[in-house]
């Protein structure tokens, strides 16, 4: 019986072995210059550097990207676009070269190495437009300097939804990076878990409250160091403008903030707007919602309304003066609302 025993554990270890053996593995040497496409159940290693996409790479579902150690980079450029479409069954992987949970061991080195954020340096739209990134998930990158997993830079506009953000850094520019994305950008539906600041956003899109930040009580990760959605430039409101995340806080981090006469900035119930030191809002009355069902505008130090933001426990306590406040160009004169916490007036 006990030969039987182990005669069926060797059959059962070497089925596994055929069936990780027949996972192929393509190393990605060259850029893209003519459409192409990268199929399911493969696994594609970027050794090019950096490594440039100039027509249409669409990604199938099921489709594993693995970026080597210190980098590369995937940059668009030109007519590049990635259509990356996955499902919540099968999803897209970015990843590590050393993740040997998402492909297997590609680099052959059993438990030698392990990922960790940083291990590859991210995607860069590069002010191109049309990329889809829908149910993808984006481990372990970040390494670049500006910290950024996935780049929409220099006015790209594109939709990232259903995707996952995890173990990645992006303490300067966030771990989604769309600071300087242009109008029609959609990001929506996504889970952000254990980065070092989860995402920076502009003055130029919409931002609804269907993405997560915090993981289930059950599940092993963490939550993020710096929980918020971080506003960059440009530092005006140009456009009508809608905030309906309330899971974690924006923060305002500019001396002079303007939402201009002609634009508003519509804010859902329980919307938490938290102010860096000498930030201040210059607004003509145009703020939609702003004394809502649980709004409230802050001092980034302020743990009772949004959570830890700024990710130092106890460290530090909000107090009056902490940021400027909200001014009021129509009446010339400072707001002075209840919701209003720790500034100046």
């Amino acid at each position: 019986m006990e030969n039987q025993g182990n005669s069926k554990y060797a059959l059962l270890l070497l089925l596994l072995l055929l069936v990780v053996g027949c996972i192929p593995t393509v190393e990605i040497t060259d850029d893209i210059e003519s459409d192409t496409t990268w199929e399911d159940r493969t696994v594609y290693v970027i050794k090019a550097w950096n490594f440039y996409v100039r027509a249409i790479l669409t990604i199938e579902a099921g489709a594993i990207i693995k970026f080597t150690d210190d980098g590369p980079e995937l940059v668009l450029e030109g007519n590049g676009k990635i259509i990356a479409n996955g499902t919540a069954d099968n999803p897209i992987i970015f990843t590590s070269y050393k993740d040997d949970a998402h492909g297997y061991d590609s680099n052959g080195d059993g438990s030698a190495t392990l990922p960790a954020a940083g291990d590859w340096e991210n995607i860069d739209t590069n002010s191109t437009n049309g990329s889809v990134f829908n149910y993808c998930e984006f481990y372990y990158g970040g390494g670049a300097s500006g910290g950024s997993t996935l780049a929409l830079t220099a006015g790209s506009q594109a939709a990232v939804t259903n995707s996952t953000f995890e173990h990645n850094k992006g303490l300067n520019s966030g771990t989604l990076d769309a600071s300087s994305a242009s109008s029609g950008t959609i990001i929506t539906g996504n889970k952000f878990f254990d980065n070092e600041k989860p995402m920076r956003i502009n003055t130029t899109f919409n931002l609804d409250n269907s993405n997560l930040f915090h993981p289930s009580p059950d599940s092993t990760s963490k939550n993020n160091t710096h929980n918020g959605i971080f506003l960059d430039f440009p530092e005006y409101f140009r456009s009508d403008v809608n905030w309906e995340e309330n899971e974690v806080p924006f923060v305002i981090d500019h001396n002079d903030l303007w939402i201009e006469e002609n634009a508003s900035l519509t804010l859902g119930n329980n919307v938490v707007i938290k102010f860096m030191h000498d930030s201040e809002l210059i607004t003509y009355g145009n703020i939609i919602n702003y004394n809502g069902f649980g709004v409230y505008f802050t001092s980034y130090k302020d743990d009772e309304h949004g959570g830890d933001t700024n990710g130092d426990g106890s460290a530090t306590s909000p107090g009056d003066g902490d940021w400027v406040g909200i001014y009021n160009n129509n009446s010339d004169s400072y707001e002075t609302w209840s919701n209003i916490l720790y500034d100046e007036t």
